[in-house]
């Protein structure tokens, strides 16, 4: 017999799908005539179930009644701070479904702000307390659970007018946090606030693998415009978001680009600094195998780390002695390690984009569990 859920998903999806922005002007709508915030989420669901009477439903109005909250997912992430941001007048709920390569992904909520966490992301350069937040769910289409750790998911904010290649969650900032819940995966994907861009095209894309595929979407160097690869044969999901275009401030936006270029590339990405390229050419031949030819322990950062109740690693080094600044933060252990084999984790990050300041992150995963941290430096 089938599963109930998957024959009233056949039932109440129309074969002729609606404007995507028309469900969000229902749900705005919604949204508006609420006084009181708990209630903004239960009158939102009213609105969609008549949407669905009248025959002007998606997929996306399903997801609505299927997945959880967004606050409900960053309260189980233990998140509180988070939580009230997502219930608050300034997150913009999306409920948006994209199905591809097998999986349905829907965009549930976004918010954008300072020191709307209590979970903070620190690095050399300080503390990153301005944050957008993306609050993500993924299902398999055929109705089966998806395990935590089963899969990898790439999760990016992209700009129009700049490379996905180049600028994307790993020059963002950007960190996510992963849950499953139900047979369902959800992730909040956050990177540093990218309201600066607000007059410009911003996407949300989500597809498979552990990094951007260029393979899965296109740029178009001209508009700067970005877009789905329609030949791809997996998961390439892609999503416009509604960000408020009076909040861009393109001065910042510029000065945002010139510190991840290290003031020698141009917008379109095309251009690298030589010490952005020797890092680059550096990281990218380090393996398990051959590290100790090239990079050196520092011994006082060796951490042995146990993943807390939510699998995640919390670890922190204070360098500032060595000149070398400090820094913290969380990975989910299913994010380091998505096969759940021992192994080892190599990733590098530099404070002001010059080699002399690369630092590598390396997690080794132990028979026990256990995560071995280090940071590394050349030699």
């Amino acid at each position: 017999m089938k599963n109930i859920d998957a024959i009233l998903k056949q039932a109440l999806t129309p074969t002729d799908e609606p404007d995507f922005w028309l469900n969000q002007k229902i749900l705005s709508m919604a949204k508006e005539a609420v006084p009181m915030k708990k209630k903004k989420y239960k009158t939102a669901a009213v609105f969609v179930s008549a949407a669905i009477a009248l025959g002007i439903g998606s997929i996306s109005i399903y997801a609505a009644h299927k997945f959880l909250q967004p606050e409900h997912v960053a309260e189980k992430m233990n998140d509180h701070k988070l939580k009230d941001a997502l219930q608050s007048e300034d997150a913009t709920i999306i409920n948006e479904t994209q199905s591809y390569g097998g999986y349905d992904v829907t965009l549930l909520s976004i918010v954008s702000g300072k020191d709307l966490t209590e979970f903070a992301i620190t690095a050399e350069d300080g503390v990153h307390d301005d944050r957008t937040y993306a609050v993500i769910a993924i299902a398999n289409s055929d109705q089966t659970p998806i395990s935590n750790g089963e899969h990898s998911f790439f999760t990016s904010l992209l700009i129009q007018g700049l490379n996905p290649n180049r600028y994307n969650a790993y020059t963002f900032d950007g960190v996510c946090f992963d849950i499953e819940e139900d047979g369902i995966l959800y992730r909040i994907a956050d990177c540093d606030n990218v309201e600066i861009f607000a007059d410009r095209e911003i996407y949300m894309c989500v597809s498979d693998g552990t990094g951007y595929n260029a393979d899965a979407y296109a740029y178009d160097e001209t508009a700067g415009t970005i877009f789905r690869n329609e030949t791809y044969n997996g998961l390439n999901a892609l999503f416009r978001l509604p960000f408020d275009a009076s909040k861009a401030d393109p001065k910042a936006a510029a000065e945002y680009i010139r510190k991840i270029d290290g003031n020698n590339a141009n917008a379109s990405g095309e251009e690298r600094s030589e010490e952005d390229i020797k890092i680059s050419e550096f990281l990218e031949k380090l393996t398990p195998e051959n590290m100790s030819d090239y990079i050196k322990p520092i011994e006082s950062t060796t951490k042995a780390l146990m993943p807390d109740e939510n699998g995640l690693l919390n670890y922190e080094y204070n360098l500032e002695a060595d000149g070398r600044g400090y820094g913290s933060g969380s990975m989910s252990v299913d994010s380091l390690f998505p096969d759940g084999k021992t192994g080892v984790c190599i990733s590098g990050s530099s404070s002001e984009g010059t080699f002399d300041t690369l630092l590598i992150d390396v997690f080794t995963l132990n028979e026990d569990g256990s995560v071995t941290y280090t940071v590394y430096m050349p030699k």
